[in-house]
């Protein structure tokens, strides 16, 4: 993200090559460098040596040299989330089953082409990303006149979103082949239910399916390199609550156990080390982000820009 921020004709783009910063690695892992704002490289992790470093150069190296102005929407490179709107924190994470048939997070002995390195480490692990919504769409969710049993189907648009952006494997856990066309959706239901009604409160709960991709076929869901092509499927389970004095959504939790099959494919369409033979659980989590984390701002697939091009606030009509 940096570095394509650095080579952009923007704002944020001149600020960051300003100070230098498109001559260094700034990467998710961790691996950083200290720089000056004139851009001298100090060392590659905060230390004392390194601050010990920035006291010993010329007052002209050490002084401000480029300050970001306050920016309009429409100046913004990376766009921040939508006036009004709500963002949700998704979560995404390999999963196994035991003897018993209970889920379990996956290990490396799950998956015939992974090898016992520890590269692999992190790809266990769980990912993150965020969906964004805006007030109109997170809005029409909540009924003008609640009463306990009813219910609501959820806007297409928000369906296909979830689906095509933020429910595929792949591009969650390797970024391989992200976005989902509009084709290749099968289903995409949701709907919402009035559990509870209060004056304080509305609590709804939130019901769906999802399947985009190929049938499964157990002959064919096999790998390395099988006949069978990707797909994905998972039911919707969730709970939203909505403050009526407030008038805003406190709660918004959506647990999705969904299934995995085929070819994973890599950019030549070669089986990656994800596969595993049949179908497979792959669990994803959506909850209401909160709080003033930078994070929290992070737009949809990194920079929104891929996501924004393709689509992602389509009506769904």
């Amino acid at each position: 993200m940096p570095t394509q921020v650095c080579r952009a004709n923007c704002p944020e783009g001149t600020f960051l090559r300003t100070a230098g910063i498109e001559k260094q690695w700034v990467t998710s892992s961790g691996y950083m460098s200290c720089v000056s704002p004139s851009g001298k490289f100090l060392g590659h992790a905060p230390s004392a040596a390194v601050l010990e470093k920035f006291r010993e150069l010329p007052a002209a190296d050490r002084k401000l040299v480029a300050v970001l102005p306050e920016l309009t929407a429409a100046e913004e490179y990376v766009p921040a989330p939508p006036e009004g709107g709500l963002v949700l924190k998704v979560h995404a994470r390999y999963l196994s089953r035991d003897e018993q048939g209970e889920l379990r997070y996956a290990k490396k002995a799950d998956f015939p082409l992974m090898s016992a390195s520890s590269a692999y480490d992190l790809f266990l692990q769980p990912n993150t990303e965020y969906m964004w919504l805006t007030a109109e769409e997170w809005k029409s969710l909540i009924p003008e006149k609640p009463v306990q049993g009813q219910k609501l189907p959820v806007f297409p648009a928000i369906t296909e979103r979830i689906a095509r952006f933020h429910l595929n494997p792949r591009r969650a856990m390797t970024s391989e082949n992200g976005i989902l066309r509009k084709g290749d959706v099968k289903r995409a239901e949701m709907s919402l239910v009035v559990d509870d009604v209060t004056p304080e409160r509305v609590r709804l709960i939130v019901e769906g399916f999802i399947h985009w991709g190929t049938d499964f076929d157990a002959a064919k869901a096999t790998t390395p390199n099988g006949p069978l092509g990707y797909g994905f499927e998972t039911p919707v389970h969730g709970v939203l609550e909505y403050d009526r004095k407030a008038q805003a959504i406190t709660r918004f939790d959506m647990a999705l156990p969904g299934n995995v099959w085929g070819r994973w494919g890599d950019a030549n369409n070669n089986s990656l080390f994800s596969e595993r033979p049949g179908r497979t659980p792959f669990g994803f989590a959506f909850e209401l982000a909160t709080g003033d984390s930078p994070t929290n701002r992070i737009p949809p697939g990194g920079n929104g820009e891929r996501a924004f091009q393709n689509g992602y606030f389509a009506t769904g009509e």
